[in-house]
């Protein structure tokens, strides 16, 4: 067992926002951001600090010294949002004028007035009252390559200038992006540069575990990154400022760490069967109440099933749970959970915990877990705070050099971050594909203008393609071009990395009506779970649903009939409408869990062999199993009406051994194919094909 200290740090009476007394990087924070704008400057200043230590108040205080200036945060899940809206609207002591913009496709459904349309409502969300703007980045998406509709022409292209007028741009939780989404986000701010040349711009990247790839893109791009904890010295050093008091953001706790067969995917198993450790705490500590993250979400399920039999009282907040009532199970004595809880969820109050289980395939999400509890000083500090995490045994056999050491938080992420083993990074990626988002913005915005040819903000665009890649304009441009003809071009651009918004890039048309793309693969079911009364109806990746629920294809007519006959009032006029303008690829029933996962692979088309080693466009795709009553539902599931066409790589490897030459991530998407001759071949889809063709060539000539 390892004892983890706990982090204190001094408040200083200063002026800072209100009544509050910040901490030393708060100050730094607020002394930087207006040096940046008092010099007119593009600069990305980078903050450290920990967990729980304070980092959004140190984002959005500048608001309250200087009333004309705006903030847009963007964060990469809706759960961080409204968590981030919560914290300004508590902390952050605004005039009762500011308004503070919550973009979530849910609240902007609840707020959205009579007639009025998604551009409207943006527009109307971002008036001079509203002083910030709290978002995820597929909004930023949607407004830079105008994909919103209008009636009226430059609607569009409108909304992406007002947007540039928030100075402070904010950009939360890196480790949860992957390199597709790094490459998005810092062409987002390059795009902010050269339209802007003359507007500074504050990039505060708030992160103790940023990507690499972030730093040397914006230094190609030329940006200057200032770091608040190398300047905290140097501010104590000149200002000399009062100590108010010392306070500890995070509490000390117990760690012990379980070597665990990760790979094998049932943790929830060896949670079980070590839980004596669990319930010898409780018997000391009874009213304890406890967290487990997991990254199954039918391990999730299986696990808290178990602890149901058992008497334990157990809330679920994963993909499959009931959103509406998440705040209930977080609030149960025990709360089993994916990701979903990683970012987002302070747990204090209600919903405090006082243990911790996890399983953590990578450093990042080791450390991230860990700062689920502990944060804040608890009014009664016991029962004392104990964490199982469960790692791969090289991890806890390196970790093992430390029981019965007193570590700090700091000397824990080194050494862990030291101990786990390097996975694929996909850096090729950023050169290979390149600045596409700055490329497809650069055609964009010719259009505003009247000087096509010889324009400034063009030309600043360029000069960015230039400096942040390895290839040139020229070169990058012929392959936009290229990937637009071919219809393989919108993973590139799309932040989530998928296809499924391809309609509004190939935008075909009958008269003066846009026709849906026939072609595209949407991945999704609706399913209605006989396993779950209390919330049936749902919608979720196909293959989790197929893999491990036993299902019966319906049509949609009789999804909605069950609808109409189980909900009422507002709950079933959502679900309706949900269900009518929705594209998914089918509807079924799920009567039950499978006891074990059916084994899924695709069909390749007969053209595979010579499609190898590239990212197409192929049809004939089809989904089989080894399971012959699913096999059977598959084979009618995948008779479209209409073409479909999907955008892969395929390579003639296994999965297995493609995983171990690339080092390819736990979590990455890749899956298991068959030749017409029934050899092994594996296949990615949208982004990861892209990521998968960066390093091929690369790797391939190690291998053949």
């Amino acid at each position: 067992m390892i004892r983890v200290k706990e982090e204190k740090a001094f408040t200083y009476d200063i002026p800072f926002a209100g009544k509050i007394k910040p901490y030393a990087h708060q100050a730094v924070q607020l002394q930087l951001v207006e040096q940046v704008l008092k010099e007119k400057k593009k600069v990305v200043i980078w903050n450290e600090a920990m967990t729980g230590a304070g980092k959004t108040l140190a984002n959005y205080s500048y608001l309250i010294h200087d009333p004309a200036q705006k903030a847009l945060g963007v964060y990469p899940v809706n759960e961080l949002v409204k968590d981030q809206f919560v914290s300004i609207k508590n902390s952050l002591p605004l005039t009762e004028w500011d308004e503070v913009a919550l973009w979530t496709a849910e609240e902007l459904k609840k707020t959205r007035q009579a007639g009025e349309s998604k551009i409207e409502q943006l527009k109307r969300l971002m008036s001079p009252y509203h002083r910030a703007i709290l978002s995820n980045p597929d909004h930023l998406m949607l407004i830079a390559q105008e994909r919103l509709y209008s009636f009226k022409k430059g609607e569009r292209a409108s909304l992406f200038y007002q947007l540039a007028e928030y100075t402070l741009q904010i950009f939360d939780e890196f480790h949860l992006y992957d390199i597709a989404q790094v490459n998005f986000l810092v062409q987002w701010m390059a795009l902010l540069a050269a339209a802007s040349p003359n507007k500074p711009y504050a990039f505060l990247l708030s992160s103790a575990t940023p990507r690499q790839e972030f730093f040397r893109l914006t230094r190609g791009l030329e940006l200057e990154i200032w770091n608040v904890q190398e300047k905290i010295a140097e501010w104590l050093e000149e200002g000399k400022p009062t100590v108010y008091n010392e306070r500890t953001f995070l509490e000390s706790l117990q760690l012990t760490l379980k070597p665990s067969l990760l790979h094998n995917w049932r943790t929830g198993e060896e949670i079980l069967n070590d839980w004596d450790e669990v319930e010898a705490y409780l018997s000391q500590f009874p009213h304890a109440k406890g967290l487990i993250i997991l990254d199954s979400i039918h391990d999730a399920q299986m696990l808290a099933k178990a602890l149901r039999e058992q008497g334990y009282e157990v809330g679920e907040v994963h993909g499959l749970s009931d959103r509406k009532h998440s705040r209930e199970a977080l609030a149960k004595q025990i709360t089993v959970a994916t990701s979903t809880v990683e970012v987002g969820v302070d747990f204090q109050g209600d919903i405090h915990k006082d243990f911790l289980l996890f399983e953590a395939r990578n450093a990042g999400s080791f450390m991230q877990r860990l700062g689920r509890i502990g944060r804040g000083s608890r009014h009664q500090p016991d029962p004392p705070l104990y964490v199982w995490a469960y790692v791969p045994s090289y991890v806890a056999e390196r970790l093992k050099e430390q029981a019965g050491a007193e570590i700090t938080r700091q000397e824990l992420q080194r050494i862990v971050s030291d101990s786990y083993q390097y996975y694929q990074d996909f850096f090729p990626y950023i050169h290979k594909v390149g600045g596409m988002n700055l490329i497809h913005s650069y055609y964009l915005l010719k259009n505003h203008h009247i000087e096509k040819e010889e324009n400034p903000i063009l030309d600043n665009i360029k000069q960015a393609v230039e400096v942040m890649y390895d290839e040139g304009f020229a070169e990058q441009n012929r392959r936009y071009h290229q990937w637009k003809k071919a219809k393989i071009l919108e993973p590139v651009i799309s932040f989530r990395g998928q296809n499924t918004l391809e309609r509004h890039l190939f935008r075909p048309y009958e008269g003066n009506q846009a026709k849906e793309e026939p072609e595209t693969f949407y991945p999704d079911l609706w399913f209605w779970d006989e396993t779950s009364p209390g919330m049936p109806l749902k919608k979720y990746d196909y293959l989790f649903v197929l893999r491990r629920r036993h299902v019966r294809f319906v049509t949609k007519e009789e999804i909605l009939e069950r609808v109409n006959r189980h909900f009422s009032g507002a709950e079933r006029e959502d679900y309706i409408e949900a269900l009518k303008n929705d594209y998914v690829l089918g509807y079924a029933i799920a009567m039950g869990i499978r006891e074990k996962p059916a084994k899924l692979y695709w069909k390749l088309p007969l053209t595979a062999g010579r499609l190898m080693g590239q990212v197409t466009r192929v049809e004939r795709l089809f989904l089989q199993s080894t399971d012959p009553a699913l096999n059977e539902q598959l084979s009618d599931l995948f008779q479209f009406p209409n073409k479909k066409s999907w955008i892969v790589f395929m390579v003639n490897r296994s999965v297995g051994e493609l995983t171990d030459t690339f080092r390819l991530p736990p979590m990455f998407r890749l899956h298991s194919a068959k030749t017409r001759e029934g050899a092994d071949w594996s296949i990615a889809f949208n982004s990861e094909a892209f990521q998968l063709w960066s390093i091929w060539e690369r790797v391939k000539s190690e291998v053949l």
